[in-house]
């Protein structure tokens, strides 16, 4: 009897900051088809150094968690077209890495878009749907 017991191990995890941008593509994509599989695409997505990436054990089109203490959200691995410093990790401004803001404002007003800590691992999951963001984001208080 041949077990997979690679499905009950799980992944490491690692330590990342999240940089969210905005891009000129996905602002196209947002405009010409909100919900559809292009904005999707350009969305639901993480762009990481090939450094980081090989040290992780993560492949270009890998399905990643990404997890903090605000969500858990899984999106596809793409591997940066620059070599970015160890440790940064970059997310296009998307329902995606939203869900990942912390709503303190630290007395500014503003949550920060442009820091945020959260863990990655690799992922059988499916990549994280709009529907189930929206419903995260509209839960009752």
């Amino acid at each position: 009897m041949d077990m997979d017991f690679g499905k009950f191990l799980k992944s490491p995890e690692y330590d990342i900051k999240i940089i969210t941008y905005r891009d000129i593509f996905h602002a196209e994509a947002l405009e010409s088809d909100r919900f559809g599989e292009e904005y999707k695409k350009l969305s639901a997505a993480i762009s990481m150094s090939k450094t980081d990436m090989q040290k992780m054990g993560i492949k270009s089109g890998d399905r990643v968690k990404i997890s903090n203490n605000f969500a858990s959200i899984v999106v596809q691995a793409k591997e940066s077209k620059r070599d970015e410093p160890g440790g940064l990790a970059f997310m296009v401004n998307s329902p995606w890495s939203n869900s990942l803001v912390s709503d303190e404002t630290r007395g500014k007003g503003i949550p920060e878009f442009k820091n945020i800590d959260a863990r990655i691992s690799l992922s059988k999951e499916e990549i994280t749907t709009l529907d189930k963001l929206m419903k995260a984001f509209t839960k009752p208080i």
